[in-house]
């Protein structure tokens, strides 16, 4: 019997590998049968403030999945406080986003957000990432502020917030709207494994996806169509696609440099070691 592993995706682009290794067979040739699942059924009803009581963190802590994909940040931090899983690796994309504002919004720079408040999804790839682009810009900690919302998209649109850190499909749909770009976002996704996942799974779950890049390598039209698929297809074209790096080993030097990051900016309550939060054989 193949082993089974049921996986929660976010049915963003970026964790769209997955479904491509399901649908091309390339997990069952490894032979996992991976359950894929491609949105919480609370919708954003289900993305509340506190990550604990989120859809698929509940699932994780319950038992009720075996791998969990999360931002790089994000990964450490549930790992941390959830008392659940290991990472297993990098994820096979660098996600992409933007900080966006409405078409009739006077702010032109990340610099004049200062103080603003922008909306994201709290302790999500957003979060992280909006932070450390307004730093970037020469805004300090202190005075970024963010504001979690469940629908970030109808809070900008609606005028609640001045800007929102979106990703696909999200950025096409405002840019559709008339939303503007104010900066690009980048960032690293985090595998998160239940305990029982061994290390030969492990590798089979790193070939498979490594093959679904490949696959969506060789041809970028079917690249969009597979990775933009919540978009209609008039969008598709100009679309924000993340990057297909891979899955590659998460190394100690890059988990501590995000780790120290973090424990500067106090968004973890202590430092987490390498040996309890990364399996890396």
């Amino acid at each position: 019997m193949p082993r089974t592993i049921r996986l929660q995706s976010d049915s963003n682009a970026h964790d769209r590998p997955w479904r491509v290794a399901v649908e091309q067979g390339f997990f069952a040739q490894e032979g996992l049968d991976v359950v894929y699942h491609e949105d919480n059924p609370r919708g954003t009803d289900g993305r509340v403030k506190d990550f604990s009581s989120r859809w698929k963190e509940r699932q994780l802590q319950r038992g009720a999945l075996e791998v969990y994909p999360v931002c790089e940040w994000g990964a450490i931090e549930r790992v941390q406080q959830l008392g659940r899983g290991k990472i297993i690796a990098l994820d096979a994309t660098v996600r992409t986003g933007a900080i966006m504002v409405r078409k009739d919004s006077r702010v032109e720079t990340l610099a004049e957000l200062r103080n603003v408040p922008i909306a994201v999804t709290w302790h999500a790839g957003t979060f992280y990432a909006a932070i450390e682009v307004m730093e970037a810009a020469g805004v300090p900690f202190a005075e970024i502020k963010l504001e979690h919302a469940a629908d970030r998209l109808d809070a900008l649109l609606s005028g609640r917030n001045e800007a929102a850190a979106l990703m696909e499909p999200l950025v096409s749909r405002a840019l559709a709207a008339g939303c503007r770009k104010i900066a690009e976002l980048r960032w690293r996704g985090g595998i998160v494994a239940a305990e029982d996942i061994d290390a030969e799974t492990a590798d089979k779950l790193r070939r498979a996806l490594n093959r679904a890049i490949e696959w969506l390598r060789a041809n970028e039209e079917r690249s969009r169509a597979e990775l933009l698929r919540d978009l209609p297809p008039e969008l598709r074209e100009g679309g924000l696609l993340p990057e297909l790096t891979g899955v590659k080993t998460y190394d100690a030097s890059e988990f501590q440099a995000k780790v120290d990051w973090m424990l500067a900016r106090g968004l973890l309550p202590e430092a987490p070691s390498y040996e309890d939060s990364v399996r890396s054989e």
